[in-house]
């Protein structure tokens, strides 16, 4: 069993055939030439020489899919990570200097650096259980980050894609700006190169799913752009690799100053790569009902991305294009991944010497399409469809994406939507239900006049309690004469809740209104009876249903001699039910304060009752009240007398 938690993929070893093998190894072969010229697109994103995306592709993927708990997840870089990368690199600065402006071998070391703490932080995530935490990043949050992210992404590919020789802009708006103020420096070589690249991925996609359409347009335009003599043209080509094996990249040494100024960005690509990652790979565990361990992956995500820093790779995380084309091209276990990344090092063997006369718009035609499959106009709709909230995190999130650096939009739009719940969450639905409420039931909504039904719905916890208290008041200044209130709809009550419900309990009694409590909910029951609530509840006046409830009420206005006919008349009397044969006892199912069923019905409250026995006939009851500090009947509504004597 421990054996099985450190090294989880020695479980498949055991069950591992032939036939699986043959299967992983195909879907392998299908996503490998596919993975190859993304990583070096992606690389492009982060603003490193294409060959760093290729190391990412390699080994991390490895070591990400071997210790994983899905089988279909496929790591390496992605889009989005690349893009919060540079965003990260333009404003952090190292001893005073920018770290986007620094030398490429110095700016390296910090990007390994980067994914190493990238890759510690998800480790320590993973095995404080905190993966179920990625789940407060609302679909809101994600789908307008990655929106936004695909507009930076193009915004930065501009340059490339038509050819430009200018200085470099860092944000959305500036780089635009920067290519409209620069129209006349368009290369048509390079435009026709992208253009064409674009065209030919959509054909060869249209032949199969599963045929590498992204390399063969790459090596179709690479060659026609060699024979075309592109280069002479002033198009500029990707250049040779220096190493096909990954180098190992471990600083010499570590300076705290820079690891401190390398943090922030580095959590902003773990939690990004965490969320990325476990919501891909929930998708494919569902899929196949496979068990799926969230904290555990996020521990595989981090050792891949740790791998990463000392393999010369860049921060990655799970791909959603590379694991479905892995779960659609029949992978059987986590070894199709894993023969993904070990086939990248034969495979960039042998494409070494073409990828150096590649040309960079073709590249750049690779993610101008990626951006606009990231661009989910379906999940947009139904932000915007969905709830006030929902718009207005879509809307500040896609605006702070544009404006702001990436890491802090990211958390900017996860602060947001989070104060936005807290917001609603705070503010309980309180209100009077009428008669053709689709809660009342049918036999029911002919009430006696002067009973009224209330309804809470929502939780009930500290920060609600303001708004709480400020509806109930505003429902107390309503003339009645008895209340039904309906929490069965509360889901989650503390002890502030707990004490404003009790007040609102005191002040009815304190006007003579006897009310009668509907819970459904044995949780919340529970808290209201720890809190002491029912101490001062009357035996019978506290049901599971609003159906029992309202039946209650009714009754106890039909109890004879109850309510007086007149406010100059009114009068003490009984509560007594015509016939009861157990002496007057009424006929109520109601709960009694310790969550029991009582007996019969609570004795009538009469608004006018002065809270004596003086002047009681035999056989009748006293009105009903909240207990006292001796634990007798008060005389106040809510309390039935349990000593009454039986009817003549």
């Amino acid at each position: 069993m421990r054996a099985a938690s450190l090294l989880p993929f020695l479980q498949d070893l055991r069950g591992y055939t032939r036939r699986d093998f043959r299967k992983d190894l195909l879907a392998a072969l299908t996503v490998t030439p596919m993975a190859i010229p993304q990583a070096m697109a992606y690389a492009l994103i982060a603003g490193v020489h294409p060959q760093y995306g290729i190391y990412t592709a390699m080994f991390p993927v490895v070591v990400a899919a071997l210790w994983g708990s899905s089988r279909f997840l496929t790591a390496g870089p992605t889009n989005a990570v690349s893009m919060v990368l540079f965003s990260s690199l333009s404003t952090v600065t190292i001893g005073g200097v920018l770290a986007a402006s620094l030398p490429d071998d110095v700016r390296m070391t910090y990007i390994f650096i980067i994914a190493a703490l990238c890759g510690l932080i998800q480790i320590a995530m993973g095995l404080a259980r905190l993966g179920e935490l990625t789940n407060f990043i609302s679909h809101s949050v994600m789908t307008a980050f990655v929106s936004g992210a695909a507009l930076l992404i193009v915004a930065g590919q501009l340059k490339t894609v038509l050819g430009m020789s200018i200085p470099k802009a860092s944000g959305f708006f500036p780089q635009v700006s920067a290519v409209f103020l620069n129209l006349d420096k368009i290369n048509p070589w390079s435009l026709g190169i992208a253009l064409a690249t674009v065209a030919a991925v959509l054909l060869f996609k249209r032949i199969s799913r599963r045929f590498p359409a992204t390399l063969a347009a790459l090596v179709l335009v690479g060659a026609a752009a060699a024979l075309l003599g592109a280069e002479q043209h002033g198009v500029k080509m990707v250049g040779p690799i220096p190493s096909v094996i990954p180098p190992l990249s471990l600083p010499a040494t570590l300076d705290l100053d820079v690891l401190r100024e390398l943090f922030m960005p580095a959590l902003a690509v773990a939690v990004l790569g965490a969320v990325e990652s476990l919501t891909i790979a929930k998708q494919m565990a569902s899929i196949h009902h496979d068990p799926f361990n969230a904290s555990q992956e996020l521990i595989a995500q981090g050792l891949g991305n740790l791998t990463a820093g000392c393999t010369s790779g860049l921060p990655g995380c799970g791909s959603f294009t590379r694991s479905a084309l892995m779960f659609s091209a029949g992978s059987s276990t986590r070894f199709g991944p894993v023969m993904a990344g070990l086939l990248a090092l034969p495979m960039l063997l042998v494409m070494a010497p073409l990828v150096s006369w590649l040309p960079m718009p073709a590249l750049g035609g690779v993610l101008l399409l990626a951006c606009a499959q990231m661009i989910n106009l379906e999940s947009i709709r139904l932000c915007f469809q969905a709830t006030r909230t929902d718009r207005l995190v879509l809307v500040a999130t896609f605006a702070a994406t544009l404006i702001m650096d990436l890491e802090h939009a990211l958390f900017l739009g996860v602060v947001t939507s989070l104060l936005l719940f807290i917001y609603s969450t705070a503010h309980p639905r309180v209100r009077k239900l009428t008669r053709h409420s689709p809660l009342i039931p049918q036999a029911l909504r002919d009430w006696p006049k002067g009973m009224v039904v209330y309804s809470i719905e929502g939780a009930l916890f500290f920060g609600a309690i303001h708004e709480l208290e400020r509806r109930l008041l505003k429902l107390e200044k309503n003339p009645v004469r008895l209340i039904v209130l309906h929490i069965t709809r509360v889901f989650f009550i503390d002890a502030s809740g707990a004490h404003a419900l009790t007040l609102f309990l005191e002040r009815a009694y304190a006007r003579s209104v006897p009310v009668i409590l509907v819970i459904g909910n044995r949780e919340v029951r529970e808290t209201l009876r720890r809190a002491g609530m029912f101490s001062i509840l009357s035996d019978g006046f506290m049901t599971h249903s609003l159906r029992e409830g309202m039946r209650l009420g009714t009754e106890f206005f039909h109890c004879k001699g109850c309510w007086a006919q007149s406010a100059d008349t009114a009068r003490g009397d009984a509560c007594v039910t015509d016939g009861a044969p157990d002496g007057g006892r009424g006929t109520g199912g109601g709960l009694s304060a310790d969550g029991g069923e009582a007996a019969g019905t609570a004795g009538a409250a009469n608004p006018a009752a002065s809270g004596s026995d003086a002047g009681k006939a035999p056989g009748q009851k006293t009105a009903p009240g909240p207990k006292g500090a001796d634990g007798m009947s008060s005389a106040q509504p809510g309390r039935g007398d349990a000593s009454a004597a039986k009817s003549d």
